[in-house]
C-alpha cells in the first residue's frame, strides 16, 4: 500500500511540475509574440496631449524608447547632459511635441532636479521612463572594486540610483495629477539589468541595478495601496545584453535602436498580468529565467565570471595598446 501511495504522490508532483512548465511556456509565447498594435492606450489622455519623460534619452536605449513613444502618439521630454547631442536627438524625432532638459544626473543637486521638473509641469505627463545609467568611470569599465577611487564609487550611486530616486519622488505628484478620467493611468518604468544578481568586475554597477530593482518593486506595492496613486503602474524592466554607448562589447546582442520597440510593446502585457518585473525582449527573458530559476549558484558564478572575464581581458588588451 505504501509503495502505491508513494508512486501516486510522485506522479502528482511530476504532473504539477509539467503543468507549471507548460503554463510558463504558454505565458512566454503569448506575452512575447502576441502584442497589441496600439500599445499604451491607457496612458493617453482624452482631449489633450500626453507626454512621457525619458531620462538618458540623447542616444542609445533612451532615444530608441522615445522614438517608439512618438510613433505611438506621445509627446516626449528628452533628458540628458550633453546639449548638442540632446538637440540632435530631438531633431531626429521629427515631432513638434518634443522638449529637452539638460541635466547631469551625476552632479544635479536636489534644487536643480526640482527646477527641471517645475519647468515641465505645464505638460500632461503620464509616463516616466527612468533609463539613465551606465559606467561613470574612465576606461576600462570592468575593474576590481579595490581599483576604483571613492569618487568613482560615488559616481555609480549618483548616476544609477540617487538621481532616479530623486526624480521619481518629484515626478509622482505630476503623474498622479495627470489623470482626469477614471480609465486613465500613469506609468513609471525603471530600467534594471541582469547584473542585479551580482557580477564580478562591475560590483558597483551590479549593486545599483539591484537598487533599481528593489526600489521599483517597493514603489509598485506602495502605489497600488493608496487610492490616490493606485492608477500609477510601476514596472522594472530587466535587461540582458544590449549594444549601446555604455556596452560597446555586446557583440551579437540586440541593438539599442531595436530594443526600444520591445520595451514599449511589452508594457501592456506586463501590466495586464499584474507583473512588477518585465523582461521585454524574449531572448533576455530566456537567459534571465535560466539564471533565476534553474542554474545552481556554482554554475551561475562560473558563467558570470567567464562572461565578464572575457570582456575584461579584451578591455585590458585594448588598454595595453593605448599605453
Amino acid at each position: 500500500m505504501a509503495p502505491t501511495n508513494l508512486i501516486i504522490a510522485l506522479a502528482g508532483i511530476g504532473a504539477a511540475a509539467v503543468l507549471r512548465v507548460l503554463y510558463w511556456a504558454a505565458q512566454f509565447v503569448v506575452y512575447h509574440f502576441w502584442r497589441s498594435s496600439k500599445p499604451l492606450t491607457a496612458y493617453k489622455r482624452v482631449g489633450t496631449d500626453a507626454y512621457a519623460l525619458v531620462t538618458g534619452a540623447s542616444a542609445g536605449i533612451g532615444l530608441s524608447i522615445a522614438r517608439e513613444l512618438v510613433r505611438q502618439g506621445f509627446g516626449v521630454v528628452l533628458l540628458g547632459h550633453l546639449p548638442d547631442e540632446l538637440a540632435a536627438a530631438a531633431k531626429s524625432l521629427n515631432s513638434p511635441r518634443v522638449r529637452t532638459l539638460v541635466v547631469n544626473a551625476r552632479t544635479a543637486t536636489p534644487e536643480h532636479i526640482s527646477g527641471a521638473v517645475k519647468s515641465i509641469s505645464d505638460l500632461n505627463i503620464s509616463i516616466l521612463i527612468n533609463n539613465v545609467g551606465g559606467f561613470p568611470l574612465a576606461d576600462p569599465p570592468l575593474r576590481s572594486l579595490n581599483t576604483l577611487t571613492t569618487a568613482e564609487v560615488d559616481a555609480h550611486v549618483d548616476l544609477n540610483a540617487r538621481f532616479m530616486a530623486r526624480l521619481t519622488n518629484l515626478m509622482l505628484p505630476l503623474l498622479a495629477a495627470s489623470k482626469k478620467q477614471t480609465n486613465e493611468r500613469s506609468l513609471v518604468l525603471n530600467m534594471s539589468s541582469a547584473g542585479r544578481v551580482g557580477m564580478p568586475w562591475i560590483v558597483m554597477y551590479s549593486a545599483t541595478k539591484g537598487f533599481n530593482y528593489s526600489f521599483s518593486m517597493a514603489l509598485s506595492r506602495e502605489l497600488e495601496d493608496d487610492p490616490a496613486t493606485a492608477h500609477i503602474d510601476c514596472l522594472v524592466a530587466v535587461l540582458g545584453e544590449v549594444q549601446s554607448q555604455s556596452n560597446v562589447m555586446a557583440e551579437g546582442a540586440i541593438t539599442a535602436d531595436v530594443f526600444g520597440s520591445y520595451v514599449v510593446g511589452g508594457i501592456d502585457g506586463a501590466v495586464s498580468r499584474k507583473w512588477r518585473e518585465v523582461r521585454p525582449y524574449w531572448g533576455h527573458d530566456l537567459q534571465i529565467g535560466l539564471m533565476d530559476r534553474i542554474l545552481p549558484e556554482s554554475m551561475l558564478t562560473h558563467f558570470a565570471r567567464e562572461e565578464l572575464r572575457e570582456k575584461k581581458n579584451r578591455w585590458d588588451a585594448i588598454m595595453a595598446k593605448r599605453r
